[in-house]
């Protein structure tokens, strides 16, 4: 369980990491505040956090940073106007600005951390599951029942498939020694599966950073919903915790789901809240079946992503590949599994 310390070296990781598109000013202003409550001996970040703690003991810090600025984001109005993001304007000024907004929200911030996640929908993250499932699939002769965890807005299980989608956005997205072909494959059903519901477009537009960057991959969220093949395809929206795991697993059975996605879901519990997850996952697939998880390199914290695969059975993850930028852009490099998955199963 992580404590108002851990929250502050991971804000100071974050901050240190070496991409930024929005989310820097926002870091620098609360490990300033932070810094300033340890001196204090406490206030309402401080309290914030062990409030949070106390129900979801289960959070990463670099999650609960994401969660905490996500809400402080929709409190202090659009960031082209607002002086918290203007690096013309000191630290100390821009803490103040925000300090004033935390001590006049503390209850409304609570609520955001305790009942939120980070939802964040990139309409480019389906290029890795459309890859690896539609040629498993082919591979298998088998007809796809996808469950898609953590969905969000419910973009990513809709998008696979799609032609146009795929066309548009994997020129970006570069395979190490690998040029895979679009294929396409029967989809029997498609399920969405979070504890947001898709409806709360505003959320999903706050996950967003503050910076032309992030409003750049809105609207191509925007684009890639107005496909027709998209916009045609039925999404049906379960609300479930993914940490219930033997709901999950039921879930997955009683739908007869032979393929599971999540895009940057996992890294946001603790590690045994994930192994139970996988755990509930494998035990319900059949054969042949294939889980897929793309997570962000520890955490958050460094650049990149790693593509997970697992199969049925067996909650020993193999790593497929890294890629270069979460938001899949540039480079996918074989992962030390790789060879032998594609060889055997793709």
């Amino acid at each position: 369980m992580a404590t108002a310390a851990d929250v502050s070296a991971a804000l100071k990781g974050l901050h240190e990491h070496p991409d930024d598109h929005g989310w820097h000013p926002f870091y620098e202003v609360l490990e300033k505040l932070f810094g300033a409550e340890e001196i204090a001996g406490g206030g309402p970040l401080s309290r914030i956090v062990n409030a949070c703690y106390e129900s979801r003991p289960n959070l990463t810090a670099p999650h609960f940073v994401t969660l905490l600025c996500i809400v402080l984001k929709g409190l202090v109005g659009d960031w082209r106007d607002s002086p918290v993001f203007d690096l013309e304007v000191a630290v100390d000024r821009r803490a103040a600005v925000l300090k004033v907004e935390i001590d006049a929200n503390e209850k409304v911030i609570l609520e955001g951390v305790l009942t939120r996640q980070n939802s964040f929908s990139s309409a480019r993250r389906f290029l890795i599951p459309q890859v690896l499932i539609s040629h498993f699939a082919a591979r298998a002769g088998m007809s796809v029942r996808l469950a898609d965890l953590g969905t969000g807005a419910g973009l990513l299980p809709r998008q696979l498939n799609s032609r146009s989608n795929y066309q548009r956005f994997a020129p970006d997205l570069v395979w190490q020694d690998w040029d895979p072909p679009f294929v396409e494959v029967p989809y029997e059903v498609r399920w969405g599966v979070d504890r947001i519901s898709a409806g709360d477009t505003a959320w999903f537009r706050q996950c967003y950073g503050p910076s032309t960057y992030y409003d750049r991959l809105y609207a191509e969220l925007d684009w890639a919903f107005a496909q027709p093949e998209v916009g045609a395809t039925t999404l049906h929206p379960a609300d479930l915790d993914l940490l219930g795991p033997d709901k999950l697993s039921r879930f997955l059975q009683e739908q007869r789901i032979n393929v599971v996605t999540c895009s940057y879901v996992l890294y946001q519990y603790e590690a045994p809240a994930r192994e139970a997850v996988v755990a509930a996952v494998v035990s319900a697939l059949p054969e042949p079946g294939l889980f897929v998880s793309l997570e962000p390199t520890r955490d958050l914290l460094d650049p990149g992503a790693v593509i997970r695969a697992y199969l049925p059975g067996d909650p020993t993850p193999i790593e497929v590949g890294i890629v270069s930028n979460g938001h899949c852009l540039g480079g996918v490099a074989p992962g030390k599994g790789f060879p032998g998955f594609r060889r055997d199963y793709l």
